[in-house]
C-alpha cells in the first residue's frame, strides 16, 4: 500500500468524493490503494484522499475537465435508523437523570453527549449502511448475473459464472475462459470517468481454481471492508473533536469505532467479544 501524508501545498479529494467523480464505488479505489495501484494522502484528520494528479492520471484528463461532485445533502436520519435508544431515568435536583445508549458500546450518554453521536455518525450512516451490505454480500456464496458472457477489447470474452459483489457503480464477477482458466473481473458503468479512461472492465485476480480463487478475493475484500470501517471512524471522529471538544470526544468515537469494527468482524472474533463485554458486565458493581 502506498500512501504519503497531506502536504500544505497539495490538493486532495477524499475517498468519498473521489470515488463519486470516477464513478466508482469507495470500495474500488481502497481496494487499489491497498493493493499498491493508486497512491493514497492520509489528511491530517486520518480519513484517506486521493490527489487530484492521481485523479488526473485514473481518469486520463485533467481536473478541470473533470465535474467535482457536489455536497449530498442526505435527508437527516432518526435516532431508531442511527441505533440510538433513549433510557428514561430519575430526577435529581429538577434535572432528568434520562440517558442514551448505542450499538456496540457499553455505556451510556447524556442528551448533551448524543448530539456528538447523531452528528457525527449521521455524517456516516449512508456509508455505514454500504459497509454492512457489502459484508452480507461476501458472506454469501455469489449470486446470479444479469449476463452470461462479458467482452472488452482492454480483457476479451470472459463467461460469468456468478456475481460476488454488487457495487452499484460496478460489479464484481467470477467469470471463465477455458477449463482451468478462471478470474475475477470488475465490470464498471460504461458511462462512468473511469470506464470512459480504462475501458468497461478490468481483471482483478486471475487463476486456474474457480473456488480457491474466489475465496482469495473474498479474504482481500474483508480487509478492505476493514479499511474502509477505519475510514469512516476518522471522517466521523474529525466531526465530534471540531465540533463537539467539550462532550466526552474519545468516548464517542470509541462507541463509532468499536460499531465501525464489529459490523466488518467475523463472527468468531464478534462472539469472544460479546463473552468479553458480559464477563466485565458480570464483574462490575455500582
Amino acid at each position: 500500500m502506498q500512501v504519503t501524508n497531506e502536504r500544505p501545498d497539495q490538493e486532495a479529494l477524499t475517498v468519498e468524493k473521489s470515488a463519486s467523480l470516477l464513478g466508482l464505488h469507495e470500495f474500488s479505489l481502497l481496494s487499489r490503494i491497498q493493493a499498491g495501484e493508486i497512491t493514497g494522502v492520509r489528511l491530517r484528520s486520518g480519513e484517506m484522499a486521493v490527489a487530484a494528479s492521481e485523479l488526473e492520471r485514473l481518469a486520463r484528463t485533467p481536473m478541470n475537465t473533470l465535474a467535482v461532485p457536489a455536497e449530498d445533502r442526505q435527508p437527516k436520519p432518526s435516532d431508531k435508523q442511527l441505533g440510538i435508544e433513549w433510557s428514561p431515568g430519575l430526577k435529581r435536583n429538577g434535572q432528568s437523570l434520562s440517558s442514551y445508549e448505542v450499538p456496540n458500546y457499553v455505556g451510556s450518554f447524556t442528551a448533551s453527549e448524543i448530539e456528538s453521536y447523531r452528528a457525527a455518525f449521521g455524517a456516516i450512516a449512508g456509508e455505514f449502511e454500504s459497509l454492512t451490505d457489502l459484508k452480507s454480500q461476501l458472506n454469501k456464496s455469489g449470486s446470479t448475473p444479469s449476463e452470461k458472457e462479458i467482452e472488452s477489447p482492454q480483457i476479451g470474452r470472459w463467461l460469468v459464472r456468478s456475481r460476488l459483489l454488487n457495487l452499484g457503480q460496478s460489479e464484481i464477477l467470477l467469470c471463465q475462459r477455458a477449463d482451468n482458466d478462471f478470474a475475477i473481473v470488475e465490470r464498471f458503468r460504461e458511462d462512468s470517468a473511469y470506464a470512459t479512461a480504462n475501458g468497461s472492465a478490468e481483471i482483478l485476480m486471475q487463476g486456474s481454481r474457480n473456488r480457491q480463487l474466489s475465496e482469495d478475493f473474498k479474504a482481500n475484500a474483508r480487509h478492505t471492508l476493514e479499511f474502509m470501517a477505519s475510514n469512516l471512524t476518522a471522517k466521523a471522529q474529525k466531526i465530534v473533536w471540531e465540533q463537539f471538544p467539550d462532550h466526552r470526544p474519545g468516548h464517542i468515537v470509541a462507541a463509532i469505532s468499536e460499531r465501525c469494527r464489529q459490523v466488518v468482524a467475523n463472527e468468531e472474533a464478534i462472539s469472544q467479544t460479546q463473552k468479553a463485554t458480559q464477563s466485565t458486565s458480570r464483574g462490575m458493581h455500582v
